[in-house]
C-alpha cells in the first residue's frame, strides 16, 4: 500500500473513531473494540466509514470483517473498497473488482487471483480469457467441480464437441438438470448410440424446460420412422410442373428435424414460389445407410459415398437429392447437395440456386475461378477479357463470335467505372460475352425497370455492374445488379426480380434433367463396377 493510501485510511479510521467514541464512553474500554461490537457497529454508519471501521479487524485476519468489508464493498460497487478487499484476500472482492473494470491487464490479474483463491465465478471467467485450450479447460473444470452452472454447462459443450462420448456423457448429465440445451445434446447423443429409450428421457427432461426441438424431436420419434435405402426407389413421380424434382433425405434425427424446417420454410417463401421446384417431404434414413464424412475424399468439405445408391440400378422419380449429414461444409456436386445440423435455410436456398448452374459472386479460389471463368455458363456471369489478354492474343477472340479486338478494349475503358448506367450499354451492340447473355439479361432488366418505375413512386433500378467471382484470371466478371445478392453472402435475402427470371428461364431451359444421375454414374465407375456405371450414364 503506498505511504498517501497509509495516511489516508489512518485520517479516515481517527474520524470514525471519534463519531463513535460517544458510545464508548458508556461502554467497557476492553469492548469498545472488540469484533463483536465493531462488527454490530458498522452497520449503523455509511459505507465509506463502516469500511475504515472494519478495516483494522480485516488486518487482523478476521473473517468475519472480511465477509462484512466484501460484502459492503459489492452492495456499494465502491472500486477502492473492492480492491482493497481485493488486496487483503477476498477472492469475492477480486472478482466484483475485476466484473467492474476497464482495464484488461487488471481485469485479467485480479481474475487470476481470485481463481487461484477458489472463487467459482472468477475461474470460470478467467477460463473465457485463456487462448490455450488446456488452460480454458483446466480453469473451466475447476469451476465445474465447484458447482457453478454456467461453468458446468461450458464444460459439457466444450467435451461433447471435442472428445469422446463416455467423457461427455458425465457432465451433461450434471448440465441437463438446469440446462435444456445440454439435455437435448445428451439425449442426441444416446439417440445415436441406439439407446432409444435413455434418448427420449431427456428428450422429454428438455420439452418440459420448454425447449422447442426437443418437443419437435419428441413428435418425430413418435409420427416417423427411419427408412431403408431402398425406400428411396418407392419416392411417387411428381407433376409436369417440376423441372427439378428435389428429394430431401436425412441421416440422423436431428437432420430429419432440420430437413422438415427447411421443407416448410421452402413452400412458405415467396420469392421462391414462381420457380418450377419440387421439394419432396425428407426421408429419413436407418443408421449408415449412407457414410458420409466431413473430409470426403480428403477434399476438406462434407460428402457421402453414394455407391450403395448406385449399386441399386433402379431409376430415380426425382432429378436432384439433398443429403443433411452431420458435419461438414456444404456443397453442391452435380445434382447431390450436402448440408450439415449447423447450416440454416439461407446456405441451403445459397446452393439450391447452384443446382440451377448459378455461379458465386464471391472472390472464387484460383482453381474454381479458372474453371467457371473460363468455361462460361452461370446464368448470372458475363465476362470481359481484360485488355492487355487481348493485344496478347493479337486480334479478335474466336468465342461465339461476338466480340471484335477495338471494340472490347473501347469498352473496357468505359468498364473501369463501376456504376455505368443502362444508356452506356445500349451504346454498343456487344460488350461482354456471350452476347446471347447479355442481350437475355438486358431484357430482363427492362422490363423490371420499367415495371418498377410504373408501379414505385422510389423505383429500385438495376442494371449491370462488376461481381469479384473472376478475380484474379485474366477475365473481368459482371453480374446482372448493382446490389449485394444472396449469391455473394447467403445471409442476405436478396433475390432481385431478374435473377429469378433468369433462374426460372435455366429450370425450364434442362427440365427434369436427371442430374444425379451423373453423379451416381461416377460412383459406380470409382468403385469398378462398370454395369452400374453404364446404366445411370445411358438414362
Amino acid at each position: 500500500m503506498q505511504t498517501g493510501e497509509r495516511l489516508k485510511l489512518v485520517i479516515n479510521y481517527l474520524k470514525v473513531l471519534l463519531s463513535v467514541v460517544g458510545i464508548c464512553f458508556f461502554l467497557q474500554a476492553d469492548n469498545c473494540h472488540s469484533p463483536a461490537r465493531v462488527l454490530s457497529q458498522h452497520l449503523t454508519l455509511e459505507n465509506s466509514q463502516s469500511g475504515y471501521l472494519l478495516y483494522p479487524l480485516v488486518k487482523r485476519g478476521n473473517s468475519d470483517a472480511m465477509s462484512a468489508l466484501t460484502k459492503l464493498a459489492i452492495d456499494s460497487g465502491d472500486q477502492y473498497w473492492l480492491a482493497l478487499a481485493g488486496k487483503m484476500g477476498s477472492s469475492g472482492a477480486l472478482y466484483y473488482a475485476a466484473m467492474r473494470s476497464q482495464n484488461p491487464t487488471q481485469i485479467k490479474t485480479w481474475l487470476k487471483t481470485s481463481a487461484t483463491l477458489g472463487h467459482a465465478q472468477s475461474q470460470f471467467e478467467f477460463a473465457l480469457l485463456q487462448t490455450s485450450n488446456d488452460e480454458k479447460r483446466m480453469w473451466m473444470q475447476q469451476s465445474a467441480e465447484a458447482g457453478y452452472e454456467p461453468a458446468i454447462i461450458s464444460m459439457a459443450k466444450f467435451i461433447f464437441e471435442s472428445e469422446d462420448n463416455s467423457e461427455a456423457i458425465i457432465w451433461l448429465k450434471k448440465a441437463a438438470e438446469f440446462d435444456a440445451s445440454s439435455a437435448f445434446k445428451l439425449a442426441n447423443l444416446y439417440w445415436n448410440e441406439g439407446k432409444t429409450e435413455s434418448a427420449e428421457i431427456y428428450f422429454d427432461k428438455a420439452a418440459k424446460q420448454d425447449f422447442a426441438s426437443a418437443k419437435i424431436a419428441l413428435q418425430v420419434i413418435r409420427q416417423h420412422k427411419m427408412e431403408p435405402l431402398l425406400s428411396l426407389l418407392t419416392v411417387p413421380v411428381q407433376g409436369p410442373n417440376c423441372a427439378q424434382t428435389i428429394q430431401f433425405v436425412a441421416t440422423t434425427l436431428v437432420s430429419f428435424i432440420q430437413a422438415s424446417a427447411f421443407q416448410d420454410q421452402f413452400e412458405k417463401d415467396k420469392r421462391l414460389a414462381d420457380l418450377p421446384l419440387c421439394v419432396l417431404p425428407p426421408i429419413w434414413l436407418q443408421k449408415d445407410s449412407l457414410a458420409c464424412s466431413n473430409n470426403f475424399k480428403n477434399e476438406a468439405r462434407l460428402g457421402c459415398d453414394l455407391y450403395p445408391l448406385s449399386q441399386l440400378k433402379t431409376p430415380l422419380s426425382f432429378t436432384h437429392m439433398i443429403i443433411f449429414a452431420e458435419q461438414g461444409k456444404a456443397n453442391v456436386n452435380n445434382g447431390v447437395m450436402f448440408l450439415d445440423q449447423s447450416d440454416k435455410y439461407s446456405v441451403f436456398v445459397h446452393e439450391l440456386a447452384h443446382f440451377a448452374g448459378f455461379v458465386d459472386e464471391y472472390a472464387l479460389p484460383d482453381d474454381l475461378a479458372n474453371y467457371h471463368c473460363g468455361k462460361n455458363a452461370a446464368p448470372n456471369l458475363l465476362l470481359l477479357p481484360l485488355p492487355e489478354v487481348l493485344l496478347k492474343r493479337g486480334g479478335a477472340l474466336d468465342r461465339e463470335g461476338e466480340i471484335k479486338t477495338q471494340n472490347t478494349l473501347a469498352v473496357s475503358k468505359l468498364s473501369i467505372n463501376e456504376e455505368t448506367q443502362l444508356s452506356a450499354t445500349k451504346a454498343i451492340k456487344s460488350r461482354y460475352l456471350p452476347s446471347a447473355r447479355e442481350n437475355n439479361w438486358q431484357r430482363a432488366l427492362d422490363a423490371h425497370n420499367e415495371l418498377q418505375v410504373l408501379e414505385s413512386n422510389t423505383p429500385v433500378l438495376h442494371h449491370i455492374a462488376r461481381s469479384r467471382t473472376c478475380k484474379n484470371t485474366e477475365y473481368e466478371s459482371f453480374k446482372p445488379t448493382q446490389q449485394m445478392t444472396f449469391l455473394e453472402y447467403h445471409d442476405v435475402p436478396n433475390i432481385p426480380k431478374v435473377y429469378r427470371t433468369l433462374w426460372r428461364q435455366s429450370l425450364l431451359k434442362k427440365a427434369n434433367y436427371p442430374a444425379l444421375n451423373d453423379n451416381l454414374a461416377i460412383s459406380a465407375f470409382a468403385n469398378n463396377d462398370n454395369e452400374a456405371g453404364l446404366f445411370w450414364s445411358a438414362l
